[in-house]
Order: structure tokens, then C-alpha cells, then sequence
């Protein structure tokens, strides 16, 4: 009974927050750490590269993969360091970011290899196994995982125990 009564406090609790944190959320997103040593592949069914600003805009089909972490979206703008290597990515046109655990949809993102930092705008809807939870805009430090949520901010918690693949098949 005393479990009951603490899970039960606990999902009330975050329901509650969820209402009252229209403004932001904090969480922590294991699934979006990422190795930043690792390679960026890229592939698009056009490349442009402007020789003026150093720029690459990859279009159609886009598919970018870093480690554990892919990225599909429509366009995808690359900003190159003058000492070589990628800076920035802007994406646009259905973005949608996928990890083995975690996958995050957006109108926008802007993914800071410098820095750390992906910023996802516009209808965020990030999925966490049978949870969601959508904003206006989502900020994760890719170094940590850790992650903050802006703008009418909801969630949608289950309440049922994911079901094993020996359960499902009766």
C-alpha cells in the first residue's frame, strides 16, 4: 500500500508540474550524450558549397550521423572552422533527431559542434519509451545530457510497465 501511495504521489506530482511549468522544464537525457570525437557523416540527394563563406547546404534526403545520434531533415546548412572541421548545423524541414533510446522532432535545429549544443525549435516533441513531452523549444548540453524545455511545455506520462515481448505475443 505504501508503494501505491508513493508512485501514485510521485505521477500526480509530475502531472501537476507539467501544468504549472508552461514556462520551462529541466531533464536529463542520457540518450543525447554523444562522442564528439566521433566522425559526421553526411548524406543529401544535393550539395552546394559556397568558395565565399565557407559553407556546405546539403538538400533533399538529409542524413547526418555522429556515434549513436542521427538526424534527418530536408536542408541541413554546414559552417565550417577556418582551421578546418565543422562549427555549426542548420537544419530545417522536418527535423527529426533519433538516438537508440530517445527521438526528438522539431520545425528546426541547430546543432553547435563547438560548443556542445543542439537548440531544437518549433513543435519540439521528444520521446522517451512510452513518454513524451512537447514545447515551443528544447536546449540540450550534449556534454551532459542535461536538457531544458520552453513554451507550453506538456507532458504525457504512461502509466502501465512497458510489456516484455514473452507477454505481447499471447
Amino acid at each position: 500500500m505504501r508503494h501505491i501511495l508513493l508512485t501514485l504521489t510521485v505521477l500526480l506530482s509530475t502531472c501537476l508540474l507539467a501544468f504549472t511549468a508552461s514556462a520551462q522544464t529541466s531533464l536529463s537525457l542520457g540518450g543525447f550524450t554523444t562522442d564528439s570525437d566521433a566522425p559526421v557523416e553526411m548524406t543529401a540527394d544535393k550539395l552546394t558549397v559556397s568558395q565565399s563563406d565557407g559553407s556546405a547546404q546539403f538538400e533533399g534526403n538529409v542524413i547526418i550521423a555522429q556515434g549513436v545520434i542521427r538526424l534527418a531533415a530536408s536542408l541541413v546548412t554546414v559552417t565550417y572552422l577556418e582551421a578546418g572541421g565543422i562549427d555549426r548545423l542548420n537544419a530545417s524541414g522536418g527535423v527529426t533527431l533519433v538516438t537508440q533510446t530517445e527521438s526528438a522532432k522539431a520545425e528546426t535545429a541547430e546543432y553547435d559542434l563547438t560548443n556542445r549544443q543542439l537548440m531544437m525549435r518549433g513543435e519540439v516533441v521528444l520521446i522517451q519509451g512510452q513518454n513524451a513531452i512537447s514545447a515551443d523549444s528544447m536546449n540540450i548540453d550534449l556534454a551532459s545530457g542535461a536538457a531544458v524545455m520552453e513554451g507550453r511545455v506538456r507532458t504525457v506520462l504512461s502509466s502501465e510497465p512497458k510489456r516484455s515481448e514473452e507477454h505481447t505475443s499471447e
